[in-house]
C-alpha cells in the first residue's frame, strides 16, 4: 500500500487539508522533510487562474502550491553520496508546466544539485524565505545584467520581497544601487545600504537618462521602451513576469546596443552556497509574518495585502490542523 502524507491543497476560498502520495527519491534526488516555506506571487497566479500560472505548475487536484522550502533530508536516492539523513538543506521547487509538487506538504523530492546545505546560523524560516527572492535577484544581476564590481543597477520595487534582497546582493556584487519605492518604505530601503533611495512618490525615477548598466523591473511594471533610455550602452533591463511587452521589448533589443531580459529562475547548488554564505554575513531578509500550515489560507491572503512589508512564512513541519 502506498504511502501519504499530509498536504494543503489551495482554493479560491482559501485551502483545506488533504493527504497525497508521499514521494519517493529517484537517482540522484533526495526526500526533504519540509520544516518551513514561504508566499510568493506565484501561488495568487495559479489560484486566481491567470495565464502565467500555467508556466509555473501543473493544475493538479488538489492543487497544493508552495516552491521555497528548508528543511532536513529524509531520504537519498541512489547516487547520492555527499548528504546524509538529517542534513539542513534549502532552495526551492522548479516554476515549471511541468511541477505537480508543493512545499505546503510534509515532503518533496528535487535533484541533489538544486538544492544545498543551509547554514546553521540561518534559521529555517530565513531560509525558505530567501529561496527563490535570492535566486531571481543573483540570477538577474549578475548572469543576465553582467553586473559586477564598480557596475550601476536600478531597483524598482525596492522594498518587495526580491527587491530587499535585490539591494543586498546587489552591494555585495560591488555595484552602486539606486533604489525605488513608496515613501512608507524609504526608511527600511534605506537601512538596507542602497546608495541612493528614489522616493516614486515624489521623484522621476527616469530622469536619470544613461545612468544604469542594469535596470531590474522586479515587479515587472515598467517595460523595455520605457526603460531603455536609463540604460548606457550595454546595459541590460530585467524582468520577472512574461507578458506581451517584454516580446516587443526583446524584438527592440536586437536592434539596440542595448539588451532585454527575462529571468527564468532556477535553483542551483553553487548560488545556493553563495547566498548561504551571504546570508550568515548579515544579508537582510525582511519577515512580515509567520503562520502556521493550518493557517494557509491567512498566509496567501496575507501576500496579496497592500500593508505586507516582508515575506509571508509558513511553518509546515507544525501546526497541521487537526
Amino acid at each position: 500500500m502506498n504511502e501519504t502524507m499530509r498536504a494543503m491543497g489551495a482554493t479560491r476560498d482559501g485551502a483545506q487539508l488533504t493527504e497525497i502520495p508521499k514521494p519517493s527519491p529517484g537517482r540522484g534526488e533526495v526526500r526533504v522533510r519540509v520544516v518551513a516555506s514561504s508566499v510568493n506571487a506565484a501561488e495568487d497566479k495559479l489560484i486566481s487562474g491567470a495565464f502565467v500560472g500555467r508556466f509555473l505548475h501543473v493544475q493538479t487536484s488538489p492543487l497544493v502550491l508552495g516552491w521555497d522550502f528548508a528543511g532536513t533530508i529524509d531520504a537519498l536516492g541512489d547516487g547520492v553520496t555527499d548528504l546524509a539523513e538529517g542534513a539542513a538543506v534549502w532552495g526551492h521547487l522548479a516554476y515549471s508546466n511541468s511541477q505537480r509538487q508543493g512545499a505546503f506538504a510534509e515532503f518533496i523530492t528535487i535533484e541533489r544539485d538544486e538544492l544545498a546545505a543551509k547554514p546553521d546560523d540561518v534559521p529555517f524560516h530565513v531560509a525558505a524565505a530567501a529561496a527563490t527572492c535570492s535566486m531571481t535577484s543573483l540570477q538577474s544581476m549578475r548572469d543576465l545584467g553582467r553586473l559586477g564590481e564598480g557596475g550601476t543597477v536600478l531597483i524598482v520595487g525596492a522594498a518587495g520581497g526580491v527587491g530587499e534582497i535585490a539591494v543586498g546582493i546587489a552591494r555585495r556584487l560591488g555595484a552602486h544601487v539606486t533604489a525605488v519605492c513608496s515613501t512608507r518604505d524609504v526608511p527600511r530601503v534605506q537601512a538596507l545600504g542602497a546608495d541612493v533611495v528614489i522616493d516614486r512618490k515624489t521623484a522621476d525615477p527616469f530622469a536619470s537618462q544613461g545612468a544604469y548598466d542594469v535596470v531590474f523591473d522586479t515587479p515587472a511594471v515598467h517595460s523595455f521602451a520605457r526603460c531603455a533610455g536609463l540604460l548606457r550602452s550595454g546595459g541590460a533591463y530585467v524582468t520577472t513576469l512574461p507578458n506581451a511587452a517584454l516580446i516587443t521589448g526583446m524584438a527592440r533589443a536586437l536592434f539596440s546596443s542595448k539588451r532585454c531580459y527575462f529571468v527564468q529562475v532556477a535553483s542551483k547548488r553553487a548560488d545556493l552556497e553563495l547566498v548561504g554564505g551571504w546570508l550568515s554575513d548579515g544579508l537582510q531578509v525582511t519577515i512580515d509574518s509567520r503562520h502556521t500550515i493550518a493557517d494557509l489560507g491567512a498566509a496567501l491572503a496575507r501576500q496579496g495585502d497592500p500593508a505586507r512589508a516582508g515575506r509571508v512564512v509558513v511553518d509546515v513541519a507544525q501546526g497541521w490542523p487537526a
